[in-house]
């Protein structure tokens, strides 16, 4: 098919179609290797393409060079996309150059970017504006803004798993001039103390409710408009520093269809950009503000906005993982629980501590006098060591099975994420480690002392529960909606 198509390229045949057919083919790796044995026969014929005289044959010729991708024809691109008098190709060239090494040319875009910048905006221009921007943003990232809308009034709506809402509420409306109510998907708060509601460490984000109404529509256009009107702009600089263009980038939730959502992303964003006076710029790579548009079934939808500006640095300890590793929020949400519970200057354990999560925000939550982490991952123990390092914190992990572990005292607390049955090759693996959990245990926790364990699998905890008398059951929290996972506060009886 490829040497069909091209050889009625040579032949000056069906330009037009030919090259759109051809630019189809080669998104595929394996038909871009079998063209470009084509493309260096016949180098010239495929360049010569950029002197033709129909400006859909140059368009789709641009495309096809900038995925050959040969260092030569960055020079070829430039040269051309300066002499090209047709503005809507301009854009195309732009796009095509993105694969090179384009930084030698820099100065000579952002004079380009300069000259259309006091000109009167059109569509094409726009467009052209849009592709040097993000050659330019690419070579040198653009500097970020400065939050600065801590202490302004702010309705937000912080991200918390179903059925914890009360829970982080309570921590929230011990703020000062804070105060709050549950919402579908988190807690609804109102604020002028931002900066200390932002250090609660169990809501997984925060997002600003600018706009608290229901806009009737799930049409992009019709939303962008609408936001625009309400001051959108405004309410974004204001929580800014530097007055310069923001970028940001538009995320659709709650629709099940990818057409229609990829549809009213592209609507918003282009909307956006065209209407709010070159303030708002659609670049995903570097965006700082997110819009997010939240469907509500046929009612039509909430707009928030995630300020990417703002700093979060309540898990900045965090820097390795593994796939199974524990989310902070959720860490710092069990600690929640687990408070009443915890001794202060207690000598603590986690027998199966992965990345060290679970320990470190045990450490923010009480004093502790010394803290074990055992895994057989060597990868893993590496990891909470770096990590606590870097909280600030000591955790001595340890590359050992729990069935091995031997201590000269015993530990006021034994906490612990027990690992996900799919994670291990056969059922009985998990049956073991649930066994291994309750015998050690019983050797390693002091008299009285507290066991905190996060499971997945509630109809195995409460088997071997019921096979263990020395330790009795002070609490069962669920921790997801559906009653898939659980927290056990559980306390040795020895006195």
């Amino acid at each position: 098919m490829i040497k069909k198509t091209c050889a009625e390229i040579y032949e000056g045949k069906n330009l037009r179609e030919n090259l759109i057919q051809l630019n189809q083919m080669v998104k595929s790796e394996s038909v871009l290797d079998d063209f470009l044995d084509e493309y260096y026969e016949h180098e010239a014929c495929f360049t010569g393409l950029l002197e033709n005289d129909d400006a859909k044959v140059r368009k789709n010729a641009v495309k096809l060079l900038g995925r050959v991708g040969d260092p030569v024809l960055l020079d070829i691109l430039f040269q051309h996309y300066e002499t090209e008098e047709t503005q809507f190709l301009k854009g195309d060239y732009l796009a095509a150059m993105a694969g090179f090494e384009y930084k030698s040319y820099l100065p000579e875009l952002k004079k380009r970017y300069r000259i259309l910048e006091g000109q009167e905006r059109t569509k094409h221009s726009a467009e052209e504006m849009k592709q040097l921007q993000k050659l330019i943003w690419k070579a040198e990232p653009p500097k970020r803004h400065s939050f600065c809308g801590d202490k302004i009034d702010n309705r937000i709506l912080l991200i918390v798993p179903g059925g914890h809402e009360e829970t982080v509420l309570k921590q929230v409306e011990n703020i000062p001039e804070t105060h709050g109510r549950v919402m579908t998907g988190g807690c609804l708060v109102t604020t002028k103390n931002l900066e200390k509601v932002r250090q609660i460490r169990t809501f997984q984000a925060i997002l600003f409710d600018f706009y608290p109404a229901l806009i009737s529509s799930m049409d992009g256009e019709t939303i962008g408009k609408k936001i625009l009107k309400e001051g959108l702009l405004p309410y974004i600089e204001d929580r800014h520093v530097e007055k310069r263009p923001f970028m940001f980038r538009v995320d659709v939730k709650g629709m099940k269809d990818i057409a229609k959502k990829n549809q009213l992303a592209k609507a918003l964003s282009k909307c956006l950009e065209e209407n709010s006076g070159g303030m708002l710029v659609n670049e995903s790579s570097f965006y700082e503000v997110e819009i997010r548009v939240i469907a509500a079934g046929t009612k039509g939808s909430r707009v928030f906005l995630k300020l990417t500006s703002m700093p979060d640095k309540r898990f900045s300890y965090r820097k390795y993982t593994t796939s199974t590793s524990m989310h902070p929020a959720k860490a710092a949400l069990i600690m929640q629980y687990a408070e009443t519970y915890l001794k202060p200057e207690a000598n603590i354990l986690d027998p199966f501590c992965g990345t060290g999560t679970l320990l470190i925000e045990r450490a923010a939550k009480v004093s502790f006098k010394s803290m074990y982490g055992l895994d057989i991952s060597e990868q893993a123990v590496q990891a909470a060591r770096e990590n606590s390092r870097r909280a600030g914190t000591t955790i001595h992990a340890v590359h050992r099975n729990f069935n091995d572990f031997k201590h000269e005292y015993k530990f006021d607390e034994i906490l612990t994420d027990m690992p996900r049955t799919e994670n291990l090759r056969e059922r009985e693996s998990a049956s073991y480690l649930y066994e291994l959990l309750f015998t050690r245990g019983r050797e390693l926790l002091a008299p009285q002392g507290i066991m905190v364990v996060y499971s997945e699998d509630g109809k195995l905890m409460e088997k071997k529960l019921a096979e263990n008398s020395w330790i009795h059951r002070i609490q069962r929290i669920p921790m997801a909606k559906d009653h898939t996972s659980w927290l056990y506060i559980l306390q040795n009886k020895d006195k």
